[in-house]
């Protein structure tokens, strides 16, 4: 086991006392019976102890929602897990709680980050691997729950000599990335001496969240490091290099600073830079003074040329030239990056505004179940408010799916499960799922298709995703008293499905990006989403062989159709 099974000071933890620095066990006294009052009848007894599990539940989504902030606050891994194991701490009142992760090249098991009584005796410490409860938790892959340390086989004591805890009641759980256990998390002593089943169900719940967290930082570290080794090569690549006098004008230059300006060397040299660049003269005073005072000052530049406008990030530099002192200057082509990063900020305040709203009402109703047991209001409402904070989970859950879904069929790794599917079966029951909503919006939804359609060759969950999409997509942009209609008619070898609605329509230009992935058009503004379900319907339809397309005039609302094959004869 880890070495959290290791020596406790001799205070017991929640069933010793101090005195005068020695512990000493408490006596009991002599019982005496007392009568015992008549029990409340089975109606009394389940509104507390309902409302005690509500209390629970309550404070296990809390946990859980604050520790995700917690692993999603910082992409350093050992801060993320510093400030895990501090929340486990606190929640689960215990002693002493660690992570500790496996070393890729030894194979050992390493703790990691430790809090609590004798942490600063545990970080460092390695075991080999199924050595201790630790190192059989990691081996075995399932969690162990031991409520008497020392009665355990597994235990490992030899680090209890190192240590000044006395391990007991003991709760270590695996932390697993894609069904490999890469760590282990492990609690000690908790304040009421035992851990019971919940308490460990709730633990393998942060493991798997902890599990995200470290993949992620995995994750940003390669791209960190992959990133270091492209600057490096671009560095050393054919950039436009220019040596200048102190004075701005250029000495030499190379062959692609001669492309760039479009002269030759004999043209270009006793130049001055900052004029070929069109640039302020006195911002390039200020390069060159820094530069002269050892400094190394990166400038941003737009170079245009007709229509075309180019970023230029120049880094200058003092060297020697020809004995004498000179500056160097080196221009990166960074149009693309600066195209990039405006995407980026595009993406991330989409995916924020989607983000904010669900977990805006997870807050709400967390902080209405906290006053409604404080005030000990209805069960029912407080059951009810747990219902939306459900709901604003499961939204989280599927805007995170429709990422990996999207990616798996970019990627070719998504194959539709073909079965033989009736067009009128699909589109009654997308129709059906869509309903409440539009009445909720004053909308009016129907279906136009006939019962004796030929079967479809598709995968169902797909197909009722592609229409779900479109149906949502339509509810979105119809206004009050407004129509959808989803048809479905054949046409040759293939079923066409066409979903219409009375909103704003498309304009020709914007047709053409409909379906990209994160997609906003003008007419997006004000409207959740973050341009992923059309980009599915693509993807999703591609893949079984068919074609989407959309037909819309401005102001004359839009239609989505899309076709899929036949069942094969």
């Amino acid at each position: 086991m880890a070495p959290w099974q290791h020596a406790r000071r001799h205070q017991a933890f929640g069933r010793r006392s101090r005195v005068g620095g020695s512990s000493t066990k408490p006596k009991r006294g002599p019982r005496t019976r007392t009568k015992r009052p008549a029990e409340p009848g089975p109606d009394q007894q389940a509104a507390p102890s309902q409302l005690e599990a509500l209390k629970k539940q309550a404070r296990q989504l809390a946990f859980l929602l604050e520790t995700s902030q917690v692993l999603t606050a910082t992409l350093d891994l050992d801060r993320v897990l510093q400030s895990l194991m501090a929340q486990i701490r606190d929640h689960f009142q215990v002693d002493a709680v660690s992570a500790a992760l496996l070393d890729e090249e030894s194979g050992d098991l390493v703790f990691r980050v430790a809090v609590g009584d004798a942490a600063a005796g545990i970080i460092g410490t390695r075991l080999r691997p199924g050595v201790g409860i630790a190192g059989w938790v990691v081996q075995k892959g399932k969690p162990a729950l031991v409520p008497v340390a020392r009665e355990d086989k597994r235990f490992h004591a030899d680090t209890d000599e190192t240590t000044d805890l006395e391990t007991q009641a003991v709760l270590a759980v695996p932390i697993v990335i894609e069904g490999r256990s890469i760590g282990v998390i492990e609690a000690l002593n908790p304040a009421s001496g035992a851990f019971d089943a919940d308490a460990q169900r709730l633990l393998c719940s942060v493991a798997e969240l902890a599990a995200a967290a470290i993949r992620n930082a995995g994750l940003h570290e390669r791209v960190r490091q992959a990133e270091q080794r492209h600057e490096s090569l671009f560095q050393e690549s054919a950039d436009p290099v220019v040596v200048l006098d102190t004075g701005g004008r250029i000495l030499d230059l190379n062959r692609r600073a001669e492309q760039l300006f479009d002269g030759s060397r004999k043209e270009l040299v006793g130049s001055t830079l900052f004029r070929l660049l069109g640039q302020p003269e006195r911002s390039w005073e200020r390069a060159l003074r820094e530069v002269s005072e050892g400094q190394q000052p990166s400038l941003e530049l737009v170079l245009s040329s007709g229509d075309e406008h180019r970023s230029l990030e120049a880094h200058l530099a003092r060297i020697s030239y020809g004995g004498r002192e000179a500056v160097q200057w080196v221009g990166h082509d960074i149009t693309e990056r600066k195209a990039l990063e405006k995407a980026r900020e595009d993406v991330t305040h989409m995916v924020v505004h989607d983000l904010r709203n669900p977990l805006a009402s997870l807050m709400g109703s967390l902080q209405l179940i906290r006053k409604s047991l404080a005030d000990r209001e209805d069960l029912r409402l407080v059951r009810e408010i747990i219902a939306v904070a459900i709901r604003s989970g499961e939204r989280l859950h599927r805007l995170t799916d429709s990422l990996l879904e999207l990616g798996r069929l970019e990627a070719g790794e998504s194959e539709p499960s073909r079965v033989p599917l009736k067009p009128a079966a699909l589109v009654r029951e997308a129709v059906e799922q869509a309903q409440p909503i539009a009445l909720g919006k004053r909308q009016t939804i129907s279906a136009q298709v006939e019962s004796r359609l030929p079967q479809v060759s598709a995968d169902p969950a797909m197909v009722a995703r592609i229409l779900a999409n479109l149906i949502d997509n339509a509810l979105k942009y119809t206004p009050s008293d407004g129509r959808i209609t989803i048809s479905a008619e054949k046409a040759g070898n293939e079923i066409l499905f066409a979903v219409s609605d009375t909103g704003p329509g498309i304009g020709s230009r914007m047709q053409k990006r409909v379906f990209d992935r994160f997609a906003r058009l003008e007419r997006d503004i004000g409207v959740e989403g973050i341009g992923l379900g059309l980009a599915y319907c693509r993807l999703a339809v591609a893949a079984h062989g068919g074609r989407i397309w959309v037909d819309s005039e401005p102001g004359e609302g839009a239609t989505f159709r899309f076709t899929l094959p036949l069942v094969a004869k």
